[in-house]
């Protein structure tokens, strides 16, 4: 991965409305299911911005496991029964369009050699293009960063 596709972004605030899965870290379940349901009820999210892209969010303590689904919207003033909606407020990331290779050690190091560190208490984002896989190795990486 060159260097020129890692970039430091600036967001502005985002709301998203999605499907969200919580498990045991020991034995991470739910998550295929909560994909089909997403893909399923996805027409049910009003407000959405860009119908060809999702974003997935995921975050873990030494107990739980929490994975996302989610289309970015306008708005959170009607979200459907059985999702979840928030806004992430406006901060930096450092953005890598991952091409086939490991994308978070790549976003450690970029972000080392500038005397940063990635934030652990904020959201990173996968981004997705509906029709292709679902993996971070071709996806857009989105990682928060503290000094």
């Amino acid at each position: 991965m060159s260097r020129a596709q890692v970039e430091l972004v600036q967001l502005e605030a985002t709301r998203y409305i999605g499907i969200a899965v919580t498990s045991s870290l020991r034995s991470v379940e739910g998550v295929a299911e909560a994909h089909q349901q997403f893909l399923n009820r996805m027409s049910e999210i009003p407000d959405r911005i860009d119908d060809s892209t999702y974003v997935c969010v995921h975050f873990a303590n030494e107990i739980l496991f929490t994975y996302l689904y989610c289309m970015e919207v306008t708005s959170l003033d009607s979200i459907p029964v059985g999702m979840i909606g928030f806004e992430v407020p406006a901060r930096q990331y450092v953005k890598v369009h991952s091409n086939g290779q490991e994308p978070y050690s790549f976003v450690e190091k970029y972000l080392q050699e500038r005397g940063l560190r990635s934030d652990s208490n904020a959201l990173a984002f996968e981004r997705f293009q509906f029709g292709k896989a679902e993996t971070k190795y071709h996806a857009e990486i989105l990682v928060p960063f503290t000094i």
